[in-house]
């Protein structure tokens, strides 16, 4: 028995035995398609990645420079893992001849593997920004930002089996697989942007928000040079907030909204954070939260500072069809955030001379 997937950029045939395969072949052709089609890389743990949540974000941080990194792995449960790296370097520097204003310059390199074909998407994008203090009382700002990268999308079609490499009795790989494929990878060039905004309302309490549009230039995606297979626009609305409940306690709340084609996602949650040492030098802080994607999953998520340095960690929990091939079993993401702060000179006026 067998069945015949297809696609707008090819066609190919997988071969199931019973109902139960049949079943968790369909789930996961679904999905992956889905991902092939129209929807970009994601993380649980979005804050953690900010050069891809927005442009705007790129040296909006409170430091000099900013390293960061952040690892996906998923439905290891169902079939080969799904696996999605990003990192990304970005700083800030004054503007010239501005007294308020800050411009931010970063790099991101984005790496994704899904499946037994090895489909895979690498990314390298280079961000920048303008940052405005409003009043210059480090009190109210705001964000604008642009990302232009270089996305190349490969397949490897010796991973894939077909009928035609079936004799009747048991697959034989060194059988031809009678399909012609034209391409194994291409390239294309992506543009994004996004604005930011951030409050700070008082000295426990911090606001902001972001919107963002991603592939403004809608990119051609194509194995077999069809022109009219275009990569779809992304909307993101994003916010956060930063809570003071006590000294050491804070409420750390933070939602998303993307929208893709027809393919919608809202991911909302909070984190709480202790701060067990805030000793210069010795700073230490603890988080826990629980956050949820609708209609998809929801993931636990524990992290550690430690004076500049942040780690995170979260477990996607699956709640949606899926979940009956998954076992419930989503995906793992480890995150990793530096930020590095230059020790400002003193400067000593050295006092007037008395005759």
């Amino acid at each position: 028995m067998s069945f015949t997937i297809h696609h707008s950029q090819f066609t190919f045939r997988l071969p199931v035995t019973g109902c139960r395969m049949l079943f968790l072949t369909l789930c996961i052709v679904h999905c992956a398609l889905c991902i092939t089609r129209s929807q970009d890389i994601h993380f649980s743990q979005f804050n953690r990645s900010p050069l891809n949540l927005n442009p705007a974000n790129t040296g909006f941080f409170d430091g000099d420079f900013r390293i960061s990194g952040i690892h996906r792995n998923q439905w290891k449960s169902v079939t080969v893992p799904y696996k999605t790296f990003s990192g990304a370097f970005d700083m800030t520097t004054p503007f010239p001849h501005a007294e308020n204003n800050l411009i931010g310059a970063g790099i991101v390199f984005n790496s994704d593997k899904a499946g037994d074909s090895e489909y895979g998407i690498f990314e390298g994008a280079l961000s920048g920004s303008v940052i405005q203090n409003i009043g210059g009382d480090s009190v109210h700002f705001i964000s604008g930002g642009i990302q232009l990268g270089f996305v190349q999308q490969s397949i490897n079609y010796s991973k894939l089996t077909f009928d035609n490499q079936y004799d009747g009795d048991a697959f034989d790989p060194d059988l031809p697989n009678g399909e012609t494929f034209k391409n194994d990878n291409f390239i294309y060039f992506d543009f994004s942007a996004g604005v930011n905004w951030l409050f700070r309302l008082n000295e426990k309490v911090n606001l902001g928000a972001g919107v963002s549009l991603f592939h403004i230039n809608k990119p051609r995606l194509s194995f077999m040079d069809n022109s009219s297979s275009k990569l779809n626009r992304k909307f993101a609305i994003d916010a956060k907030s930063s809570i003071g409940i006590t000294e050491k306690i804070y409420l750390l709340p933070a939602l998303l909204y993307q929208n893709q084609y027809k393919y919608k996602e809202f991911d909302f949650g909070t984190n709480v954070k202790y701060i067990a040492n805030k000793k210069p030098g010795k700073f230490i802080a603890l988080y826990g939260g629980i956050w949820m994607r609708t209609k998809d999953a929801f993931f636990p998520s524990i992290g550690l500072d430690y004076n500049e340095l942040n780690l995170g960690f979260s477990y996607d929990i699956n709640t949606s069809d899926l979940k009956r091939a998954s076992n419930s079993k989503g995906a793992y993401e480890i995150s990793l955030t530096y930020i590095i702060k230059k020790v400002k000179p003193v400067v000593i006026h050295p006092p007037c001379p008395v005759y």
